[in-house]
Formats: structure tokens, C-alpha cells, sequence
């Protein structure tokens, strides 16, 4: 797993930094009935989501900023029955993005039309997958750095 500092040097070296308070990712926790893995929490301190790595990743928020995870959260559990343990991190085209909270991969990127899947893990189309939400950041950072480089 790669070190959080690691991470936000490459991130703040790319992009100012962005933190979520605390009492954000408290506020989050509670309304989602959820714990958020630690190194989610400790890239919340510089990274607040938003378009990196072609991808746009939902804000790390539960109100005033849309899309947020829990907004996007709440309604999929609503429209698919999305498990609890599961948050919502970014609908990129025809796929959708999640963390599970409780088990390990923690990231799982999916095909749309595997959405309803998620909960027992059935896919038709085989997933990406990463075992940690740091590892995922250390993907979207380098395929920002590589964007990035060919422009």
C-alpha cells in the first residue's frame, strides 16, 4: 500500500490541497450508518474529489456540493438496493465505482449493467478491483501525472 504522504506530495504537487473537516467525515459516517476506512479519511485531509485521472470522482460531502457520495450513496441503495457497507465514489460512463467499507477489494469499478451485482459479487463483466482506497489514489494520480505529461 502506498504511504499517504507519498500520495499527497505527488497530489499537492499537481493540485493545491483540498481537505474535508473532520466533522465532515463524521457527519458522513452518521448519515450513511458507515465507518470510512482510515486511508479514505486521511486522503480527505488534501483530496476532496472532483476530475483527476478521467475520472470524476464525487465530492467528499453531504451537503451543499453536488454530486456528493452520499447523495449518489442514498439514491443508488434506493434504486438498487446498493448494501449499506457500500459508498458510492463515481459514475464514469456505463460503470460505476464503489468502496466497500467492511471487506477487501475495498475499490471496485463495475460495469453499469452490473450495478445490481455488487451486493453477492455475481458479475457478468470481471470488475477492477483495488484491495485499498490508497492504492486506487495512487491509480487516478498516475494516470493524472501521464495526462498530464502529453499535453
Amino acid at each position: 500500500m502506498p504511504s499517504i504522504q507519498e500520495l499527497e506530495k505527488k497530489y499537492t504537487q499537481l493540485y493545491p490541497s483540498d481537505a474535508v473537516e473532520e466533522s465532515v467525515l463524521k457527519r458522513i459516517e452518521s448519515i450513511l450508518k458507515i465507518k470510512l476506512p482510515e486511508d479514505f479519511c486521511q486522503i480527505a485531509n488534501f483530496y476532496s474529489g472532483g476530475l483527476m485521472g478521467g475520472i470524476s470522482s464525487f465530492a467528499v460531502a453531504c451537503e451543499d456540493v453536488t454530486p456528493n457520495i452520499v447523495e449518489e450513496t442514498i439514491r443508488l441503495r434506493n434504486a438498487i438496493n446498493l448494501p449499506l457497507r457500500f459508498i458510492v465514489l463515481a459514475e464514469p460512463p456505463e460503470s460505476l465505482i464503489v468502496m466497500d467499507t467492511e471487506n477487501t477489494p475495498s475499490i471496485i469499478w463495475c460495469d453499469a449493467t452490473d450495478a445490481e451485482r455488487i451486493a453477492d459479487m455475481s458479475f457478468i463483466s470481471e470488475p477492477q478491483t483495488w484491495d485499498s482506497y490508497s492504492e486506487f489514489f495512487k491509480k487516478l494520480l498516475e494516470d493524472e501525472e501521464e495526462e498530464q505529461a502529453q499535453q
